[in-house]
């Protein structure tokens, strides 16, 4: 078993998202010491970090909450679990495919930059100067 403190160390979670996690209903029932601390499992932990998994995947409370409510309901809500599981993954590799282009523009504004660095003469230009260079540079390379 793990105080509160050492629950919270396991998970990278502080303690008041522990409680939050609890408030809101994410996790199983903490058990209490006899002077009402909380006391976690093992198999708390484990929870805990499923719905930190979750979170991760940017899976809303509302929708954490909901799959939490049918996985304790066991095997008769597997279809459904499973449907919420292959929307995570779709989302998931939305925003998979929206950070690799992001990450695409962030390389070619820094190779960009180290291209106009490299001219002393680019420090004089005005924002609107600057990006019309990066736009041509970005046709260039089409």
């Amino acid at each position: 078993m793990y105080s509160a403190k050492e629950a919270a160390e396991k998970t990278g979670l502080s303690t008041a998202a522990l409680r939050y996690y609890e408030k809101e209903q994410l996790l199983p029932q903490i058990s209490r010491t006899s002077q009402k601390y909380r006391q976690y499992s093992d198999s708390d932990i484990e929870w805990i970090k499923m719905v930190q998994c979750l979170r991760r995947a940017n899976v809303p409370i509302q929708s954490v909450k909901k799959y939490i409510a049918l996985l304790v309901q066991g095997g008769k809500t597997m279809e459904q679990r499973y449907g919420m599981v292959q929307d995570y993954i779709r989302d998931i590799q939305e925003q998979m495919d929206q950070l690799q282009n992001a990450l695409a523009l962030t390389r070619e504004k820094s190779a960009f930059y180290e291209k106009l660095l490299k001219e002393p003469s680019s420090r004089d230009l005005t924002y609107l100067e600057e990006w019309e260079l990066f736009k041509n540079e970005e046709g260039k390379e089409e």
